[in-house]
């Protein structure tokens, strides 16, 4: 009985030197790894351990350890809003649901670990599968929610300007493939609409090109015209098809079109726009009475 008490006494002295160890060499490691990580990114946190609460996953945070779920709260409303913003200045042509697609497709989870990947953060996340079988299973959502964690921290850290450069220079400068965001169905009856609501000609499809009509294997090129301009073109097995994708093509040459060269809204913009006037000095009473 002695003996086994013993055992078990020496057992959980071994453990608790284990975890201890752990716990050094996780510690060692981390504060290396997080150092790196602010050096590539230019970043240079006054909060020492910040880097360490961005990459922490409330999965694997300890008892009395801050995980990032309130700097992911904080960074989540920072993107959404400047995220929001862009995109709203950028595709004014886009209905509201658009705006949603794009902003969902290209600047959720699975962009942002795409991010998250080129900064190099793997290496310096801490968290833990629930699946043991898959430990690989959550890694794109962590990641993701990591980054978000990271514009939380700069924002908290270094303030709303540093936050909004850091998302201008590393999130909103990635290009957007709004082809493949946009969900567009019924694209004949939208076109149809749009021309109509434009005061615009009626669409009217018209073959460009054609090759193996009577083959097993026909292709079929059409275009979309609205009077004499060709406002979409798209090709296919078949007539339908073909003239299914030229509608879209043009419904995406219409949402999609950006305004370019835009400059980022700020708010030092909105201080100037308060004092400037176009009118000269001597109507400029008059104009503001």
């Amino acid at each position: 009985m002695m003996l086994g008490a013993r055992a078990l006494a020496i057992a959980g002295r071994a453990q608790v030197r284990g975890a201890a160890t752990e716990a050094a060499e996780r510690q060692a490691v981390g504060r290396s790894t997080y150092a790196a990580l602010e050096s590539r990114l230019n970043l240079q946190f006054g909060d020492r351990g910040l880097m360490e609460r961005v990459c922490t996953h409330r999965s694997a945070a300890g008892s009395g350890e801050a995980s990032n779920e309130r700097l992911q709260w904080v960074g989540k409303r920072v993107l959404n809003l400047q995220v929001g913003e862009h995109l709203e200045r950028t595709y004014p042509n886009m209905t509201v649901e658009m705006l949603q697609d794009v902003q969902h497709g290209s600047f959720g989870l699975s962009s942002l670990a795409e991010v998250g990947r080129h900064f190099g953060m793997q290496p310096a996340l801490r968290w833990r599968s629930t699946v043991k079988e898959e430990p690989g299973v959550g890694a794109t959502k962590v990641l993701g929610k990591a980054v978000q964690a990271l514009v939380g921290a700069i924002y908290k850290d270094r303030g709303p300007a540093a936050a909004r450069d850091f998302v201008r220079r590393h999130i909103l400068s990635r290009p957007v493939d709004t082809e493949t965001v946009l969900q567009i169905k019924n694209p004949r009856v939208l076109l149809a609409q749009l021309m109509q609501r434009k005061g615009m000609e009626r669409p009217v499809a018209r073959i460009l090109k054609e090759t193996g009509r009577f083959t097993s294997s026909p292709v079929f090129i059409v275009g979309v015209f609205s009077g004499v301009k060709m406002v979409g073109m798209g090709f296919g097995s078949s007539l339908r098809m073909a003239e299914h994708r030229a509608a879209k093509d043009a419904l995406i040459k219409y949402y999609a079109k950006e305004i370019k060269d835009l400059p980022p809204a700020s708010d030092q913009d909105a201080a100037e726009e308060a004092e400037l006037s176009f009118f000269e000095a001597k109507d400029r009473e008059r104009a503001q009475a």
